[in-house]
């Protein structure tokens, strides 16, 4: 990433240039034709946001609350290293696996005292000095009747994150747990129900604590016009749950939560003219180009 602001109207020069690489390497070996091992490392980045790094102060939240991002945020770094065992059966796939990762000067939310106005505080974000997780996860991809599939996944790791509050350095840990399931119910051959369902366990950061958050969304299609319509009806968050809780107990006790609008309903209806000949003449086309692009290697 290279940038370069020329130096006018006051504004001060500054360059930024970075080289990094992102290697993953992967290693899988199959005793049979239902059982698989893999062992696999992977380097990727986490890049901040513009909410993130906007030095423009607002208080839009509360009016003793300024927040402010931070322009000097490095970019986050995640280097991971997984071992999993699939194995295929008579309804699906499950899988099982357990992984370490390191995350290099992860971004997180701070709170501190704000410098330029008394009695209010200063939300921003910032590096921190780095963080690990140690855990399993469960995948699983089945089909125990004709009628019903099952694509679900879920993961527990142990975590332990170092940072600085108020000039103090700051470790904590915690458990966190993830669960995500979705099912889909064949009615008839037109007609099919889905039903998802997600979990996200509480979890501890340098200054917060956050607290669990769930929702559940139904939904149904419907197959009419020789297939070549669909009806579509759906409702999001059915028990409105989706809420994000968060409690600080650094520099002073903070309680808060968040509601979002996810509790919501929509029905569509979607027509297909001849998307089958459409398809088969656009793979058709793109396959002679690449056979055209690829003479003479």
């Amino acid at each position: 990433m290279n940038a370069a602001f020329s130096e006018g109207d006051g504004v001060a020069p500054y360059t930024d240039s970075r080289f990094t690489a992102y290697p993953s390497a992967f290693l899988t070996y199959s005793p049979g034709e239902k059982n698989q091992f893999q062992f696999s490392y992977s380097r990727r980045v986490d890049r901040p946001g513009i909410s993130q790094m906007n030095p423009i102060r607002t208080s839009w939240s509360s009016p003793l609350t300024t927040f402010v991002g931070n322009p000097e945020l490095e970019p986050q770094y995640t280097n991971s290293i997984e071992i999993n065992y699939s194995r295929g059966t008579g309804i699906g796939m499950i899988s099982v696996g357990t992984f370490y990762r390191r995350i290099n000067d992860n971004i997180i939310r701070y709170t501190n005292p704000d410098p330029f106005e008394v009695n209010k505080t200063l939300v921003t974000y910032d590096n921190a000095e780095g963080e690990n997780r140690y855990g399993a996860e469960f995948s699983a991809m089945v089909r125990p009747v004709k009628w019903w599939n099952i694509n679900a996944s879920s993961d527990v790791y142990y975590q332990t994150m170092t940072g600085y509050a108020f000039g103090e350095q700051v470790e904590v840990e915690s458990v966190a747990t993830n669960v995500r399931i979705n099912n889909s119910f064949s009615v008839s051959d037109a007609v099919s129900i889905q039903l998802f369902a997600m979990y996200r366990g509480a979890r501890e950061v340098i200054q917060y604590k956050f607290g669990p958050m769930y929702m559940v969304n139904a939904g149904f299609s419907w197959d009419i016009l020789k297939d070549q319509g669909t009806i579509s009806f759906r409702v999001n968050d059915i028990f409105n749950t989706l809420h994000f809780r968060l409690e600080a107990t650094n520099y002073y006790a903070t309680r808060g939560e968040f509601f979002w609008e996810s509790r919501t309903a929509n029905l569509s209806f979607s027509y297909r003219f001849k998307s089958g000949e459409v398809k088969i003449r656009k793979r058709g086309q793109r396959d002679s180009r690449e056979m055209d692009a690829g003479e003479g290697f």
